[in-house]
């Protein structure tokens, strides 16, 4: 799951948080006072924060946007083989098979 740490009235981080729901991925939005510490205790050298589950983190709008175009590439390509496809039992078409 991906965090983002951001500053209320931050314009960046309301496009980061848009991009996240376009691509429909888990993720929690955490909003922080001012320059305030991370849960971790460390202050980030630039704003908005985006945190992976793995603990890697990427600062600031020029980061987090490089690893998004990133993460979109990989997650659209892997959507293009994934099927939603329901193949009803004809013995019980209340079921899939």
């Amino acid at each position: 799951m991906l965090v983002l740490y951001r500053r209320k009235k931050d314009p960046v981080a309301d496009e980061v948080a848009e991009r996240l729901r376009e691509l429909v991925l888990a993720h929690r939005v955490v909003p922080v006072d001012g320059d305030a510490q991370l849960p971790d205790g460390s202050v980030p050298t630039a704003w908005p924060v985006l945190a992976e589950s793995n603990g890697a983190r990427y600062e600031g709008a020029e980061a987090i946007r490089v690893f998004l175009d990133a993460l979109a590439y990989e997650v659209t390509l892997n959507r293009q083989f994934q099927s939603d496809a329901c193949y009803l039992d004809p013995d019980d078409p209340t079921h899939c098979l």
